[in-house]
């Protein structure tokens, strides 16, 4: 099975250098483009065959885009699971307040141990509910499955981790190189940072159990492929006078759509001509 952690795309709290966190920060005009080029790159690439979200509408909105476009690639009816395992972490009282703000920062810090530890608890949650048990399907019934987990740079960070730690020794192999990324792996784990819209994509493979002392390990190995993948954002560049960091309208057309709009009143025309 391949498995893409991906973040949610440009918010208006990122373009504002907010903490966000649980705060239900919209995607801004740029972020929802980000998320279309996402989604079509991925549907070019891999049929997606599972989507889990962050209830919060700037994931909930970047994994829409993706099953819009891998139903519209592949027809494969596929929709949206969202799960509040996946929510960023709470900044409590610094939620909306910029980062610079020396005040905000520590009332950040104030409670860390017990959010990192809640944190940990949602991940497990969601590895053991959700996860786990695709990735110890029975490769007869689910082959060319692939998933796509839609979320928080730091949420994911945790997740990614704390499935690694399942992981028998040596059963987390690295990516080539020009792939890493600045990926660093220490005794704690991956360090990984995610930009919108940005994915780690690893390949899961089933091998037998091994014995382990300590807490027993999945009979899986993992294969990074890629890290913080951002290539379906090339040539990509932001509306000029703060149109493009401007909170997402619904209502917003593209060209595209005028375009595919004119092509299709051509169609009509011609069939009743």
């Amino acid at each position: 099975m391949r498995v893409f952690f991906i973040r949610h795309g440009e918010s208006v709290d990122n373009v504002a250098g907010r903490y966000a966190g649980s705060r239900d920060s919209p995607l801004t005009a740029h972020g929802s483009l980000q998320a279309r080029r996402l989604a079509s790159g991925l549907a070019q690439s891999v049929v997606v065959t599972h989507v889990f979200s962050s209830q919060l509408q700037r994931a909930a909105k970047t994994a829409a885009a993706v099953c819009d476009a891998q139903n519209g690639a592949h027809g494969a009816g596929l929709a949206v699971v969202a799960v509040p395992e996946l929510r960023e972490k709470d900044f409590g009282g610094a939620e909306g307040v910029g980062f610079r703000s020396g005040a905000a920062g520590e009332r950040a810090a104030l409670d860390d141990a017990k959010t990192a530890q809640s944190m940990r608890a949602r991940a497990s949650r969601f590895l053991d509910e959700r996860l786990v048990p695709l990735l110890c399907a029975d490769p007869a019934t689910d082959n060319d499955a692939a998933c796509a987990i839609v979320a928080h740079g730091i949420i994911l960070g945790v997740l990614v981790k704390v499935l690694f730690e399942r992981m028998p020794r040596g059963g987390v192999l690295l990516p080539p190189a020009p792939e890493r990324n600045g990926l660093v792996m220490d005794a704690s784990g991956p360090m990984l940072s995610w930009s919108n819209t940005g994915y780690l994509e690893i390949a899961v493979s089933r091998q037998p159990a091994l014995a382990a002392v300590g807490p027993p390990k999945l009979p899986l190995q993992v294969h990074i492929k890629r890290v913080n993948c951002t290539s379906h954002l090339k040539n990509l560049h932001k509306t000029r006078g703060g149109i493009g960091s401007a909170a997402f309208d619904e209502r917003q057309r593209t060209m595209d759509h005028f375009f595919s709009s004119a092509s299709r009143g051509h169609k009509a025309r011609d069939a009743t001509s």
